[in-house]
């Protein structure tokens, strides 16, 4: 089939259409026109893969990456050119969805190869990668260039081991290396490379490893959350602080291992960070002591549950966003400030407008946390109508 790509989707795919009916092709830019296969034939929608480039875009440039369809979605582009993407697809939701029409600035990564300091891989038959998009089709990796180099050389010893009878490997970098294997290998030559090995229900080494942003000091767990990119996830901090001001009293929903709150302390006399991961709060209590702050207080609970007053709340939700319990607790707290960090603007514009009855559009921001992927993290500025005017 021939096709000409009309524009990219949310997802950094091409779209257009065989008679009449909409195709979905990674890989395809727009103007770019391509012989494809069809290799999935849905009612109302049809999934394609590039077999011959007849007309390429100028827009086009070579991937630094030897592998395709295991992740960054759109490394097919320049790095201002995925910019300009994300900040398309933001404007377009909030446009579409919110009625909110803004100028929006758009802070990029300083490292765009080497700075994802986790890694998630899967096994199947021995053989260590990621799953293509939208399957379960593992594309085998030497190396991956997004990661750190400390990530990778672990990944070269890992593959050398007999890995048939292993399922997963996430693999954590803050200075210090973590690994989890779910099944079993020898680990004898990583033991000198990593402080912290899970594997088969025990721990050699460390139970936890200590990663630093700015002045601060984390204590990181297996299975606590931490932002991928340290670089941008710093950046992002700032503009949090910027947005919330100075008060009394802040709320931390979703607090995971307690970074935001840590940065939060400095502007506000009393902090209450909240999470229902007890092995992120374990961390974030705990790294209390390390950095010497006294005015937070850590919750393990349903942040969707919590009501507390505050002057400014943060929320950071997963990428479901606020449940309906939430939404109604907000309204029910009515901070002067709303702080909303999203790494989904589809379900941050669903809970603004929830949210909007009481609250106005001031700001956001984004984050290039997760270069050469379709994937953006928000940072929303909203204040309580009485409040702001």
């Amino acid at each position: 089939m021939k096709v000409r790509c009309e524009r990219l989707d949310y997802f950094g795919r091409g779209v257009g259409h065989i008679d009449g009916k909409v195709i979905f092709i990674y890989d395809l830019l727009p103007s770019e026109e391509a012989i494809i296969d069809i290799v999935l034939d849905k009612k109302n929608y049809m999934i394609g893969e590039v077999k011959e480039y007849l007309v390429k875009s100028d827009s086009r440039v070579k991937p630094k990456c030897m592998y395709k369809k295991c992740g960054c979605h759109i490394n097919v582009l320049s790095y201002f050119n995925t910019l300009e993407f994300k900040k398309r697809k933001v404007l377009d939701i909030l446009k579409r969805f919110c009625n909110v029409d803004l100028d929006l600035k758009i802070i990029a990564s300083d490292n765009i190869y080497g700075y994802r300091n986790k890694i998630t891989l899967k096994v199947r038959n021995g053989r260590l990668g990621y799953f293509k998009n939208g399957s379960n089709e593992l594309i085998e990796i030497d190396k991956c260039l997004i990661v750190s180099d400390k990530i990778n050389e672990v990944i070269r010893v890992l593959k050398k081991q007999d890995l048939s009878l292993v399922k997963e490997v996430i693999i954590k970098d803050f200075g210090e290396v973590m690994l989890f294997i779910d099944g079993v290998i020898n680990i004898d030559k990583l033991k000198s490379m990593c402080a912290s090995i899970y594997m088969d229900g025990k721990v050699c080494g460390k139970s936890h490893i200590v990663g630093s942003l700015d002045k601060y000091k984390f204590l990181i767990s297996k299975d606590s959350f931490f932002q991928i990119n340290n670089n941008v996830c710093l950046k992002m901090y700032n503009q949090v602080l910027d947005y919330a001001g100075y008060g009394d009293t802040a709320l931390d929903l979703f607090c995971g291992s307690g970074t935001i709150s840590t940065f939060l302390s400095n502007n506000f006399k009393k902090v209450i960070g909240c999470d229902i991961n007890e092995s992120s709060i374990e961390c974030a209590k705990e790294s209390l002591k390390l950095n010497g702050i006294d005015n937070i207080e850590f919750i393990c609970g349903d942040a969707n549950k919590i009501v507390c007053d505050c002057d400014c709340l943060v929320v950071d939700p997963a990428r479901s966003g606020l449940s309906n319990d939430g939404i109604s607790n907000v309204n029910k707290i009515k901070p002067k400030k709303i702080v909303y960090v999203s790494c989904n603007v589809m379900s941050f514009a669903r809970d603004f407008n929830k949210l909007s009855r009481y609250y106005d559009f001031k700001n956001m921001t984004l984050f290039d946390m997760f270069p050469w992927t379709y994937h953006v993290e928000c940072v929303a500025l909203l204040c309580l109508k009485t409040f702001g005017k």
